[in-house]
């Protein structure tokens, strides 16, 4: 039974600014999506996919960094097939208990100018 979705879209661009500082970058994201992102020519574009991912998980749970649900706590990863999953922990991972959540679904896509993610979350 589906008891979220979440979507989101992104300009590239913002994000290609923002990723130029390192405290955003660890403020964000995690070491291994940064280093992930970082071994790509279009790292923007991956920054970019996986904070719309976060986001559209934030709305998909209905929780967010006003009930200390933080960047870092969602982890967006890429099996070994290149298909985007997500991990969580801390407060996010605690939501996700609370909702009884057994599975996350996500999708994300981007161009030069946009990305865009979204997430549903099933008991």
């Amino acid at each position: 039974m589906i008891i979220g979705v979440g979507i989101d879209l992104i300009e590239v661009e913002k994000i290609e600014k923002d990723i130029l500082s390192e405290f955003y970058l660890l403020k964000v994201f995690t070491e291994q999506e940064i280093t992930e992102c970082k071994s790509v020519i279009n790292s923007a574009e991956r920054f970019a996919g996986k904070f719309a991912a976060k986001e559209a998980f934030m709305k998909a749970i209905a929780r967010g960094i006003r009930q200390e649900v933080w960047f870092t706590q969602i982890e967006v990863l890429n099996n070994d097939k290149g298909r985007p999953y997500i991990q969580v922990t801390g407060e996010a991972q605690d939501s996700l208990i609370v909702l009884d959540v057994k599975n996350i679904h996500v999708s994300i896509t981007h161009t030069r100018q946009h990305a865009a993610a979204v997430v549903i979350v099933e008991k």
